[in-house]
């Protein structure tokens, strides 16, 4: 006999009528009712009809395992400092080393990984050079009898992606077939992209690549292995559980048109939109949190933005309090533990088919009309991401949103420090996409109101 074999069942529906009555006359739409920036609305109560006809039943979500990259991204400016900033990480707990910029020679090469044990470590070169670094690599392993068998490593650059930020045509001559394509949904999520267009664009970006990879002769099988992901994590706790889920759906359903099976690996990246240069504590919360997102989520990989990031380059310490967010989450809260955790949760599916149905819906707009490449030459993407910003800054402005530390529980004590700003390239020719810290808009905002 069954614990609760003597009780009835009780329907989605008879569960709203009970919230009705006892909201005694007060709509139920208007006070329980969440709409959101993506375009629907979420329900204040979800049970196991939610799961009916879920796509998650359909697509098979979840990684090899429930482990993640702990990934430290360290710029290639400074060679000899990239070299002790690598070491530092790994000393400290990191697995997996990113290595961003450009990289001049086998010297640089060899000095950038002396004393970096890379057979037993993940080995990352995102870079303009991809051609150079991946004979420096070579050159590299053959000097300490290593097969690249034997090294877990990517080579990877995302023109498009780097085109779009900067607006340099150049750029979209560095197309060729040696190396991976990292795709950095992240810079969408970075000038204020909510989940559905992060996604959508992210996956236009994908089609533009694959077509361009065919293009220069190989398959789609071929092309589709050579993309990897970059998505940026914001605070919208839940959401983002939801969005990298909803992604692993629509890859699967587009690779397939291409009739190939691919699962996407995915690294996420805290964002640096909601970073604040007020009260700059609080972003160790808001990081943590989307820290837990990206992993539930099932990232393959993760880094965190320092919390001083809006305001000044990291330190070794704030490197090391970014990174122990994610070995607290490992080893203490055991969050590599179990795979595909938000699996049957009602709340969670039903907000993953909705991202789904809203960012498929964006997604074949764009194809219609033209594709990714042309829908950034006319600034489509741009304007529509600027649009979800402008919208989301009056919510907070409005203090309908909450951002804390700054609209909501300030330091009334402390003075802002100046923000770094992003330095778009001189002469562009499309309308760059631009990083945007929320936080400091809000503060200049309010200080305008208040003269």
């Amino acid at each position: 006999m069954g614990l609760f074999d003597d009780f009835d069942a009780v329907s989605h529906q008879q569960w709203k009528d009970k919230i009705i009555s006892d909201l005694k006359g007060k709509d139920f739409d208007e006070n329980l009712v969440t709409p959101t920036e993506e375009g629907f609305d979420i329900q204040p109560i979800y049970n196991s009809a939610s799961l009916a006809n879920n796509k998650s039943s359909t697509y098979q979500l979840s990684n090899k395992n429930s482990n993640w990259e702990i990934r430290e991204q360290i710029d290639t400016t400074n060679i000899n400092e990239a070299n002790s900033k690598a070491l530092l990480a790994l000393k400290g707990g990191a697995n997996s080393i990113q290595f961003n910029g450009e990289i001049k020679s086998q010297n640089d090469f060899n000095l950038l990984l002396d004393n970096i044990m890379v057979d037993i470590i993940f080995i990352h070169f995102y870079t303009p050079n991809t051609q150079d670094v991946k004979h420096y690599l070579n050159e590299y392993l053959n000097s300490k009898n290593l097969n690249p068998s034997d090294v877990e490593y990517s080579v990877s650059f995302d023109y498009l992606g780097e085109y779009l930020i900067s607006g340099n045509e150049s750029l979209l001559a560095n197309k060729n077939l040696n190396h991976k394509v990292t795709i950095n949904g992240v810079n969408y999520t970075n000038a204020g992209a909510n989940a559905s267009q992060e996604i959508a664009y992210t996956l236009n970006q994908a089609v533009e690549y694959i077509n361009d990879l065919t293009q220069l002769g190989l398959s789609n099988s071929e092309a589709i292995d050579k993309l990897t992901f970059n998505l940026g994590i914001s605070s919208d706790y839940f959401m983002e559980i939801a969005k990298i889920r909803a992604f692993k759906i629509l890859w699967k359903m587009i690779t397939s048109e291409y009739g190939s099976e691919n699962t996407p690996y995915i690294h996420s990246q805290t964002t640096t939109y909601n970073i604040t240069a007020a009260d700059a504590q609080t972003n160790i919360l808001r990081t943590t949190t989307e820290a837990m997102s990206a992993i539930i989520g099932g990232c393959n990989s993760l880094s965190i933005t320092p919390f001083n990031n809006a305001y000044e380059n990291p330190s070794d310490f704030t490197n090391r309090i970014a990174r122990n967010i994610q070995i607290l989450l490992k080893e203490e809260a055991y969050l590599d533990k179990v795979n595909e955790a938000a699996n049957g949760a009602y709340y969670i599916e039903e907000l993953t088919d909705n991202i789904v149905n809203s960012a498929l819906t964006i997604f074949k707009n764009i194809e219609a009309n033209g594709g990714f490449l042309n829908n950034i030459k006319n600034a489509t993407i741009q304007n529509s991401i600027s649009h979800t910003h402008t919208n989301r800054l009056e919510k907070y402005l409005t203090n309908s949103n909450t951002l804390l530390g700054i609209n909501k529980h300030p330091n009334k004590m402390e003075t802002a420090p100046e923000t770094i700003t992003s330095k778009p390239y001189n002469n562009p020719s499309i309308t760059p996409l631009t990083p945007i810290n929320l936080a400091n808009e809000i503060i200049n905002q309010q200080n305008a109101v208040n003269v």
